[in-house]
């Protein structure tokens, strides 16, 4: 039983070694999209990275940490004190500090941290490349390179994808400036029963004292 077992095994890492060098960067890509979109509904939390240019040759690091619940098209994000629903196009911000709620039409700022959106950045790129593997806490990181095309402020974009769950593990972005940002995901749960109504904005969770501001409609 114990060598028909490891005969499998050994057949299906060559099975995975054959297919993993033939298949092109994009393609890889686009299979990871494909699964990332098909989750009922996801759950992760993440650092975020940025390290800037300071004065005298010195550089600036900020680090931040926050988490993304994501529901079909509606997300939930809580960066930085502040918490981000995502809904029809627009983006409702709590701000317990400033003690106000602000709607807005979405502009893509916040939205970046969930995986669907970090992905789709190969979209707007004109070349890719594989960027190597490390193995990180015991899970293989494969990493792909892209450089956007047309875009005056990214030089480059590299994903770090788990080649055994084709989960986003790692996305960074280098900035023509010599700025770079790094968000790293945690942890990253998908599936797990989550409702349109835990990712949704209520009224009156929050205190009737916040002021609420809101575009006018016509």
């Amino acid at each position: 039983m114990m060598l028909r077992q490891l005969t499998v095994l050994g057949l299906a890492l060559l099975s995975f070694t054959s297919v993993a060098q033939t298949e092109t960067p994009l393609a890889f890509l686009q299979r990871v999209k494909k699964q990332t979109l098909a989750y009922t509904d996801q759950k992760l939390s993440f650092t975020s990275v940025l390290n800037a240019p300071g004065r005298n040759g010195q550089r600036v690091e900020r680090k931040t940490s926050g988490e993304v619940w994501v529901v079909g098209e509606s997300a939930k994000l809580v960066l930085q004190g502040q918490t981000f629903f995502f809904k029809s196009g627009l983006v409702t911000t709590v701000s317990p500090e400033d003690e106000e709620i602000i709607v807005r039409k979405l502009d893509g700022d916040a939205q970046q941290y969930t995986p669907s959106v970090l992905l789709s950045q190969y979209e707007k790129s004109s070349s890719f490349a594989w960027a190597g593997t490390k193995t990180i806490n015991g899970r293989s990181i494969k990493y792909v390179s892209m450089v956007p095309k047309n875009d005056p402020d990214v030089a480059k974009v590299t994903l770090g994808i788990d080649a055994k769950t084709l989960k986003l593990y790692s996305y960074a972005e280098e900035g023509k400036n010599g700025t770079t940002s790094t968000i790293t995901l945690l942890a990253y749960e998908t599936n797990q029963g989550l409702k349109a109504k835990d990712v949704e904005f209520v009224r009156s969770n929050y205190p009737a004292t916040y002021e609420y501001i809101a575009p006018k409609t016509k």
